[in-house]
């Protein structure tokens, strides 16, 4: 087959198999190892050949990759715009068939090179780094994704040993995949370099968690998804308490956001979103309405544009908890269910003791280490 994909417009006929979701328009799988022969074991990196589109082999391999990382946690991002990265130009460039898939790969790779031998970590190790640019089937005038993906040399995944091309593909193993970066190629020529709208940079962590990776691609990120979650509760009190919105306001603020995370748990949502919910709880004239974005951003509240929460970092969020001086107990109760009066934990007036209610099984194990009180008086 023809050895150069010529960009999107002009690559090689794709290929897909009857029942396949996607249609790959290129594939490549690259080497990236330390070279032992030389000191401080530099990394070096090399390209295989380009997939033959007919392998149904490499249909299957995007099609578990693609579900994998569907469901795996991800972060949403935009580049950062720095012009020490190349990634945006060089998929500028890709789109435009400005250069081929070679040219794309080999560009990538050499940032790959080049920061993990400016890492000062001595247990890197390196892998198979595949790249795979594909389209939903049916959207073939759509720019399609890039995806990019860093696995163990041995794992679920079997190259040939000259070609790089994928074998065969055994069961699923998680930790096979080390990290991986996917890249929306059509919404990425709509939004960039503007930093605003649906996210086209996605990455995820395996087993690996090493900054080169993410940073070579452009993908790093300046905090988790946890912690835009956590951060959003935060910023919702101080920005309460700087706009004098009173308590019972800001508990529903809170609890709206609350719902309209948890209904896209495990999807996108925009900072800007969460500002339409607390704009829509407030009243229409309050002077906070609009400011929400803007304060969190330039008071030091660390949130990503874009995040994608899990419901134990939600439940986190709106948890409080409750450690008395001499670590004789922990508590951790959601701020909704605390309260003065009317909630499942009471709060003196002085806010000295908690009262909270016990189930039967509480009462039980309780029972059993102290007794009933008639024995404790005795």
């Amino acid at each position: 087959m023809n050895n150069q994909v010529i960009g999107i417009e002009d690559a090689v006929e794709s290929t897909e198999l009857p029942s396949s979701k996607f249609t790959i328009q290129a594939g490549i799988t690259a080497s990236l190892e330390r070279d032992r022969s030389v000191d401080r074991s530099p990394f070096r990196s090399y390209l295989g050949n380009i997939w033959n589109l007919k392998n149904e082999a490499s249909i299957e391999f995007v099609e578990k990759l693609e579900k994998k990382f569907r469901k795996k946690n991800k972060f949403h991002s935009y580049f950062s715009g720095l012009p020490s990265n190349q990634t945006p130009q060089n998929l500028t460039e890709y789109i435009a068939g400005q250069i081929d898939f070679k040219a794309l790969v080999q560009n990538e790779m050499k940032l790959l090179e080049s920061l993990a031998n400016e890492s000062d970590s001595t247990s890197l190790v390196g892998g198979n780094v595949v790249f795979m640019h594909y389209k939903n089937t049916g959207e073939e005038d759509d720019a399609g994704r890039l995806l990019v993906v860093m696995l163990d040399k041995k794992g679920a995944f079997e190259f040939d040993e000259k070609t790089l091309e994928p074998k065969r593909l055994q069961p699923i193993d998680t930790d096979a995949l080390r990290q991986a970066a996917m890249f929306d190629l059509t919404l990425f020529s709509e939004v960039y370099p503007n930093k605003d709208g649906a996210a086209y940079l996605h990455f995820i962590e395996g087993r690996s968690k090493a900054e080169f990776f993410k940073s070579a691609l452009g993908c790093d990120t300046q905090v988790s998804n946890k912690e835009s979650v956590g951060n959003i509760f935060e910023a919702i009190k101080q920005f309460s308490a700087l706009n004098s919105i009173k308590h019972k306001m800001q508990a529903s603020i809170t609890q709206k956001v609350y719902e309209y995370i948890e209904k896209n748990i495990g999807q996108q949502v925009e900072l800007k979103e969460i500002q339409n919910v607390i704009d829509g709880a407030l009243p229409p004239d309050h002077l906070a309405v609009g400011k929400f974005s803007k304060f969190a951003n330039e008071n030091g509240y660390q949130i990503n544009a874009v995040f994608e929460a899990t419901r134990y970092s939600l439940n986190q969020g709106v948890t409080i908890k409750i450690t008395d001086f001499q670590s004789n107990y922990t508590v951790n109760i959601k701020a909704a269910s605390i309260g003065y009066s009317g909630k499942p934990v009471i709060v003196d007036s002085n806010l000295t003791y908690l009262k909270i209610p016990l189930s039967a099984a509480d009462r039980d194990q309780i029972k059993a280490v102290i007794g009933e009180k008639d024995e404790a008086d005795s």
